[in-house]
C-alpha cells in the first residue's frame, strides 16, 4: 500500500518503516529528537517526586506538572508512557503532559513504572506500579492541591494498554475509577496479525516484524499462544460494561487501527459513554510529533476531559 503522509509528519510516518535502511533511521533520530524537546510555559511548575510502590520498600518515581493560577481542587490526570512495554519513561510524555496541564487546566502526573523485557519483569508489574500511582493521586489529591472526584488517566501505545487494564482493575475491585480514559494509539490484543489494518500496513515497524519486536511476550514474560488476563490485553475481557467515559485515538496508518476501532465499538454496545478519533494518514503514536494537527488533538482530549470534569458547566448558559 502506498503511504500518502499527512504534510509535516513525514519524519514521523518514515520512522516506523520496517526496512531498516539508514534513510529509516534518519528519520527515526529525527523524530525521536522532535519527540523529546518541551518548553515550560511560564508559572508551570515541573518537579519529581517519590511515592510508595506496591512493594514493601519500593518507591515509584512520578513527575507533577502543576500550571499557574489553579483553583483549589483542581483536576488531575495520570499519564502512562509507552515504549513497547519494555522502553521509555517519564521523559517521552513531558510534551503531552505539559499541553494537557495547561490546556484543562489540571495538574499532570506522569509515572515511572517497571519496565518489563531485559529487567526481569512482566506483567502485572507494570499494572500495579500505575495502580498504586493511581490510587496515591487519589488518596493524597489534598497535597497536590488537586480533587480526587475529578482524577482522569491517559496511556500511549503499551501505556494505553496499561491504562485500560487498570480500568478494568478498578471497576473488578470497586475502586474509584477514571473520570475519563484516554487510549492513544494503544494495543488491545495479541493477534492483530488477523486485522485488515495489519495486512493492509504490512510495510510498517508494527507490521511483518512485530513478532521480533516481542513486545507482547515482553509484557507476558513469554507467550505461549494462551490466552492472557484481560488485564493485560484488554479485548480478552468479555464485559467490559460498567467502565467509565472513554476516548479512543488512532492513527489511519497505525496496524493496530482496526483493533481500536472494534473495541470502540465494544464499549458502545456495552452501554460505556466513548469517543473514537481516527487521524488521517497518521501512523502509530502520531501525537508524539511536534505538529499543529497534533496541538488539536491536544485540544480535543482537553475537551474531553473538561467535560468529564464538569467544568463545562458555564456553557449551558449561552
Amino acid at each position: 500500500m502506498k503511504l500518502h503522509s499527512f504534510p509535516g509528519y513525514e519524519h514521523h510516518l518514515l520512522s516506523n518503516i520496517a526496512d531498516g535502511s539508514e534513510e529509516t533511521l534518519r528519520h527515526k533520530k529525527l523524530q525521536g529528537e522532535a519527540m523529546m524537546r518541551y518548553e515550560l510555559p511560564d508559572g508551570m511548575t515541573m518537579e519529581n517526586r517519590l511515592i510508595p510502590g506496591p512493594e514493601e520498600g519500593q518507591e515509584l518515581k512520578i513527575r507533577v506538572f502543576t500550571p499557574a493560577g489553579l483553583a483549589e481542587k483542581a483536576p488531575m490526570i495520570l499519564d502512562i508512557h509507552g515504549g513497547a512495554f519494555v522502553a521509555g519513561s517519564v521523559d517521552l510524555d513531558n510534551a503531552r503532559c505539559i499541553a494537557l496541564a495547561e490546556r484543562v487546566p489540571a495538574i499532570v502526573v506522569s509515572v515511572e513504572y517497571r519496565l518489563c523485557g531485559a529487567t526481569g519483569y512482566a506483567f502485572p508489574v507494570p499494572l500495579e506500579d500505575c495502580h498504586a500511582a493511581y490510587m496515591y493521586l487519589y488518596h493524597h489529591a489534598d497535597e497536590f492541591g488537586g480533587d480526587c472526584e475529578k482524577l482522569g488517566l491517559h496511556g500511549s501505545s503499551a501505556g494505553g494498554t496499561i491504562a485500560e487494564g487498570l480500568a478494568l482493575y478498578l471497576r473488578d475491585r470497586n475502586e474509584p475509577t477514571p473520570a475519563l480514559t484516554v487510549l492513544n494509539c494503544a494495543i488491545f490484543d495479541t493477534a492483530i496479525e488477523e486485522t485488515y489494518s495489519f495486512q493492509q500496513l504490512s510495510q510498517l515497524r508494527m507490521g511483518p516484524d512485530k513478532k521480533a519486536l516481542g513486545a507482547e511476550a515482553a509484557y507476558l514474560g513469554g507467550y505461549n499462544g494462551q490466552q492472557p488476563s484481560y488485564y493485560a490485553f484488554p479485548s480478552f475481557c468479555h464485559d467490559v460494561g460498567g467502565l467509565g467515559p472513554t476516548m479512543i485515538i488512532a492513527g489511519e496508518y497505525d496496524t493496530l487501527r482496526d483493533t481500536a476501532i472494534d473495541y470502540s465499538q465494544r464499549l458502545l454496545r456495552a452501554g460505556v459513554p466513548c469517543e473514537l478519533f481516527v487521524a488521517p494518514r497518521l501512523g502509530h503514536c502520531f501525537t508524539a510529533a511536534p505538529h499543529p494537527y497534533t496541538d488539536l488533538v491536544h485540544d480535543l482530549m482537553a475537551w474531553s476531559f473538561k467535560r468529564e470534569f464538569g467544568l463545562l458547566e458555564e456553557l449551558r448558559k449561552s
